[in-house]
């Protein structure tokens, strides 16, 4: 009788301080009693229904839009990518020992074939070499922000950047996230990309910069 009666006990005591969690817990602030502190954070949601799954995602995207993403989920098959580029740039130096600055005017064109894609889930890349370097094209999901971007490293503007050509900053463009801007598009002569650049990004100071996917839907 008496290991019953402290078996009872020891429960009963456990019981006192047990927090139970629920699907939906109605002792909000975990207190053991439902009082009115559990009801004023009840009544925001009271009227709403519980336990649905979210709303399902009705934005309409665009063709670009479309595009990247169908690369990503495998609808679309990306057989290769053409991108060609026209740089210009000016700056103005001195030289050691002269009190005149110097001014060079630089002008960049290259061309490259994507041919190898690596697709995954939330990325696709690929890149393209020609006896200059080589640039890469990246989708990718990125986990900090919770969002999905695009952008280009070009390898082969490395040596100009660091000379204080093309913004001196960096030979990545900066990553742009979905919903891409309204003058980014896709039609039968590529990819426009038309605003967002800023003057340390090298895409900036393109006369011309011509992207243009081949592709085809998955069987």
């Amino acid at each position: 009788m008496t290991l019953i009666a402290l078996v009872v006990a020891v429960t009963a005591g456990a019981q006192g301080t047990t927090i139970h969690e629920y699907p939906w817990n109605p002792d909000s602030n975990n207190d053991n009693l439902i009082g009115v502190d559990d009801l004023l954070d009840f009544l925001p949601v009271f009227g709403d229904e519980f336990g649905n799954p979210p709303e399902p995602c009705t934005y309409d995207g665009t063709p670009l839009e479309e595009f990247a993403i169908g690369v990503a989920d495998g609808s679309i098959v990306l057989d290769s990518m053409f991108i060609e580029y026209e740089l210009e740039d000016v700056s103005t130096y001195y030289l050691l020992g002269c009190p005149d600055p110097v001014t060079d005017t630089l002008i960049v064109a290259q061309s490259f074939m994507l041919e190898n894609f690596t697709i995954g889930s939330n990325v696709w890349y690929g890149i393209g070499s020609n006896g200059n370097g080589y640039i890469e094209v990246y989708f990718q999901y990125e986990l900090t922000s919770g969002t999905y971007n695009w952008y280009f490293y070009a390898n082969s503007l490395v040596q100009f950047v660091s000379d204080g050509f093309f913004g001196g900053s960096s030979a990545s463009t900066p990553f742009v996230p979905l919903p891409f801007p309204e003058d980014w598009y896709l039609d039968e002569e590529g990819i426009h990309f038309e605003s967002v650049w800023e003057a340390n990004d090298w895409a900036y100071y393109a006369n011309y910069l011509h992207i243009l996917p081949y592709w085809h839907y998955a069987e």
